[in-house]
């Protein structure tokens, strides 16, 4: 089993089942989460860029324009009731708020 020339076969087999265990679980797993998390960011960029087209369309009456946050636009249009965002991401994406006042 064990020889002068070289690893062992049970050396090899763990560091095998490691490498397996590393790129088949862990990098996938890791990738998900950051996806999630940079989804979440530009969620919390859009709710950001719709209190920006909030305090226009109340101070300015200005109802539609874009805000870059990080590198990305958002684009946004609305009235006294609703404002949509709508940016890209990962893939495209819009988010509408009502108010209710």
């Amino acid at each position: 089993m064990f020889n002068e020339r070289g690893h062992s076969l049970p050396e090899s087999l763990l560091t095998l089942v490691i490498l397996i265990l590393i790129f088949g679980t862990l990098l996938p797993f890791y990738y998900r989460l950051e996806t999630s998390l940079y989804k979440k960011k530009l969620s919390l960029h859009a709710a950001e860029a719709a209190l920006y087209a909030a305090g226009n369309i109340k101070k300015l009456q200005k109802y539609e324009g874009q805000i870059t946050i990080d590198g990305v636009t958002y684009y946004w249009e609305g009235d006294e009731f609703q404002i949509c965002i709508q940016y890209s991401g990962i893939q495209k994406e819009r988010l509408c708020v009502n108010t209710d006042s």
